[in-house]
């Protein structure tokens, strides 16, 4: 559960480097940072539980890290009234591939925290 809740944290960066960096995304750094700031101050002490909390909290920190995370980038990025909709974007090939990864990543380690309930 643990290297999963890695991946989707690197994950989550490496999205966070597309808004910076593809200009498709139309994405300044102030609101860049105005988003992402409180966002890892969050996953910090979700992460935090998911590596330091006991196996019952570790499993529900990971649960709510993936959901949120999968929830989260639909939400914002992919749903046609989405705040952040790429669909009305030209992100790059990489760009797409780091909204749908994260999606991914998240539903895995959910799915982790879930089978190990219980």
């Amino acid at each position: 559960m643990r290297t999963w809740a890695w991946i989707v944290l690197a994950l989550l960066a490496a999205h966070d480097l597309t808004h910076a960096l593809d200009g498709g995304l139309d994405t300044s750094l102030g609101e860049l940072a105005a988003v992402s700031i409180p966002q890892w101050l969050l996953l910090a002490a979700v992460m935090a539980i998911v590596l330091r909390g006991d196996r019952g909290r570790s499993r529900t920190a990971a649960l709510v890290l993936g959901a949120s995370v999968a929830a989260g980038f639909v939400l914002v990025h992919l749903l046609p009234f989405a705040p952040a909709p790429y669909w009305d974007l030209d992100p790059s090939a990489i760009s797409w591939s780091l909204v749908w990864l994260p999606i991914a990543a998240g539903l895995a380690l959910a799915g982790r925290a879930l089978s190990r309930t219980g």
